[in-house]
């Protein structure tokens, strides 16, 4: 079997981003790398009975810490596998999301921890330092749960996983089983009002519904505009899956070429260039070399180039357009706020996942999520995909982010406790497991499923398949490094990239500033930041006169 040339594939996650939380919030941040979410779900089956396992001989404790998780559902899912371990203890330990990395850094700092279920994808660092277990060569390991290989239960694909084109350098540090797709939520109750008698389909078909609703009243998009927003959160978001549109052609500049270290023949000599497939350019599809990319943006080749592109300013120009239709001092609102806006029927739309189907009828009855005693009432809602924006440089219809997500991982202890820790996670991830952690999301009050599984033969409950059947994929843009996503908001996340970036966009957005002036300035940003934003990455500017080969390690 072929192999990568020359290059070690962290398989899991590679953290470009801020911690991805799906846990029953408003929302989710921004998240890490992953790789092709394009497969579709798998079909659920019947459980099909297998032969009572033999005792358990497992003993052990395991504690989870796991940020802003619901405890109901996680003690759920501890007990049941404590019933079939009765010599194992499973302590659940939930931490706040805010300081959760702080937290989970320190605990590495002070020694060995005594944690063991964590989210580990916002400590790259760690996990290039092999401080997590490697799920890898459990795969094929039996699970004691389906009494089958363990792998044979995942959907791999959807995981974002492939295990054949792996070899003995690489590991999977953090595990996604899970899955969110980033739709917009509207209200059906402020859209008849207003005479709106179906969801737009295309930008323009939204802007002309959010001025009828702008003009009746109401406020058309709650969107938190802080700069944690901008970056990382919903408005992030916005930024970067529409100038995917008008980008698409990057990847003929970026994907690795047959003399590339990152090349993988049995994926790359079968790639071909195809728009009209919104999953063409999934890193499952097809390699890039990060090289390549950082010499495109050095050289200002195609896409990378911000300034005087006809593209980026058609984008600038319909992102502008967007953003007037958000909450009043935008800048200073948080995400928080934003929600309450939307569940207190102030404001006709908002960006969700489809947790949003379970997580807002038990939002109106809390008054701490809508800011008001005793709860608010009720309203009908609905949902509609990511409307494409239409024009001359547009190259391919709107896709979304839509990614597995979970993020679990093991701090790497002693064989015993690995093997126990993996043990749990079979468990979890069989029909039995999975079916109580499903029922104990349903039935608890501050947790939801923000999408189908990648897990195999498993049976969610009626509601759950059928409310995720009204999701339709339109493509993903998360996890690739395409110019939007490196570029849009300041180059590849460096900080004082990023936050340069932010002030530039409010001048945009104010009017303070013309589109050209706007595109000017972030040109001037990426340029100035390039170097030390390669370095950040242990890259230097001597690599990129060979992209094709592999970089010294660096530390």
């Amino acid at each position: 079997m072929n192999k990568r040339k020359g290059m070690t594939v962290f398989v899991g996650v590679v953290i470009l981003v801020s911690m991805l939380t799906a846990c029953g919030k408003s929302g989710i941040t921004d998240t890490a790398s992953v790789v092709d979410p394009g497969a579709k779900p798998a079909e659920t089956k019947n459980e099909e009975k297998t032969d009572e396992p033999a005792a358990s001989k497992l003993s052990g404790k395991i504690i989870i810490s796991l940020p802003n998780a619901s405890s109901t559902v996680w003690n759920a899912v501890a007990d049941a596998y404590m019933k079939k371990n009765p010599d194992v203890t499973v302590k659940v330990d939930h931490k706040p999301a805010d300081g959760y990395t702080e937290w989970l850094t320190a605990q590495f700092a002070a020694g060995q921890p005594d944690v063991d279920l964590v989210a580990n994808n916002s400590v790259a660092a760690l996990q290039a330092s092999g401080k997590f277990m490697d799920y890898l060569p459990y795969f094929d390991k039996n699970n004691p749960y389906t009494n089958k290989a363990w792998k044979d239960s995942l959907d791999l694909k959807a995981m974002g996983t492939n295990i054949e084109a792996m070899g003995a350098e690489d590991h999977i540090w953090t595990l996604n089983f899970e899955s969110v797709q980033i739709v917009w939520a509207y209200n059906k109750e402020i859209f008849q009002k207003v005479g709106i008698s179906e969801v737009p389909k295309t930008f323009n078909e939204m802007m002309d519904d959010f001025k009828k609703l702008k003009e009746a009243g109401y406020m058309p998009l709650a969107l938190g505009g802080d700069s944690q927003s901008m970056w990382s959160g919903q408005a992030g978001w916005l930024v970067r899956v529409y100038a995917d549109q008008y980008l698409r052609d990057y990847v003929n500049i970026v994907r690795s070429q047959d003399q590339d270290f990152t090349y993988l023949p049995e994926v790359d000599d079968k790639w071909k260039y195809d728009l009209s497939d919104p999953y063409n350019d999934a890193n499952s599809n097809v390699t890039k070399d990060p090289l390549r990319q950082w010499k495109a943006v050095k050289e200002k080749e195609g896409p990378y180039k911000i300034e005087g592109n006809p593209q980026w300013k058609a984008y600038a120009d319909n992102l502008k357009q967007l953003f007037q239709y958000t909450p009043e001092g935008f800048f200073g609102v948080k995400e928080e706020q934003a929600y309450k806006l939307f569940l207190t029927g102030k404001a006709a739309t908002m960006l969700g996942t489809p947790a949003s189907y379970w997580q807002l009828p038990k939002d109106f009855a809390d008054g701490t999520k809508s800011g008001t005693q005793g709860g608010v009432k009720p309203f009908e809602y609905g949902f509609f995909n990511m409307p494409t924006m239409e024009g001359a440089e547009v190259m391919a219809p709107a896709r979304t982010i839509q990614i597995p997500i979970g993020f679990y991982g093991f701090v790497s202890k002693d064989a015993e406790q690995n093997a126990l820790d993996a043990d749990f996670m079979m468990y979890l991830t069989s029909p039995e497991g999975y079916r109580v952690y499903a029922e104990a999301i349903q039935n608890s009050k501050d947790a939801s499923l923000s999408g189908s599984p990648a897990l195999k033969d498993i049976t969610l409950p009626e509601e759950m398949t059928k409310a995720f059947a009204d999701f339709k994929p339109i493509g993903n843009t998360e996890g690739i490094d395409m110019p939007g996503n490196i570029l849009a908001r300041g180059l590849w996340d460096y900080q004082p990239s990023v936050q340069e970036w932010v002030g530039s966009v409010q001048k945009f957005f104010a009017g303070k500033i013309t589109t050209d002036e706007y595109l000017k300035q972030l040109q001037a940003n990426i340029d100035k930041n390039f170097e030390a934003a390669l370095k950040e990455k242990k890259f230097e500017l001597s690599d990129l006169e060979h992209p094709d080969r592999r970089p010294p390690e660096r530390k």
